[in-house]
């Protein structure tokens, strides 16, 4: 039986740390779009969108280059906190705003894969590393086996 070849995609499970960090450079990659769209909005519409689209910009590149647990949770409470603004906008209770709540909805979910894999890779992908930190954590501390010396 061949072997079937599945291709990953932001949506696909978790499973190695080459998903995880995929996962991550493709949220990021996401952001970035999004910052831009965002850039666009504060040039042709609102100039305080220059804040958000900074703000998604700056996060978005800690992600990719440092695969930070803080900047995804930042990220996942920004675009939650954008949903919110989205739908309330669309519900007509706000004038500010979005109104695009597929957007929304795939920011967000774009956000908690960022935050599952960046928590993947210092968890338990970290231990796969060749030489890296949680290699020298693991032996820091402890006391030899006995009988060795």
């Amino acid at each position: 039986m061949a072997n079937t070849v599945r291709k990953k995609s932001l949506f696909s499970r978790i499973e190695t740390r080459e998903d995880a960090l995929k996962t991550v450079r493709d949220a990021a990659i996401g952001f970035f779009v999004l910052a831009g769209l965002q850039g666009l909005a504060a040039f042709l519409l609102a100039p305080a969108l220059l804040i958000d689209a900074t703000l998604l910009l700056l996060l978005g590149a800690i992600l990719m280059r440092w695969r930070s647990r803080t900047a995804a949770i930042l990220l996942l409470l920004f675009s939650m906190l954008e949903g919110i603004v989205t739908l309330l906008n669309r519900l007509g209770l706000m004038s500010q705003g979005g109104t695009n709540v597929l957007l929304a909805v795939i920011m967000i979910i774009a956000a908690v894969r960022a935050v599952e894999a960046t928590f993947k890779l210092h968890g338990r992908f970290a231990a796969t590393m060749v030489g890296g930190a949680k290699a020298v954590r693991a032996t820091v501390g402890r006391s030899p086996a006995p009988g060795s010396a």
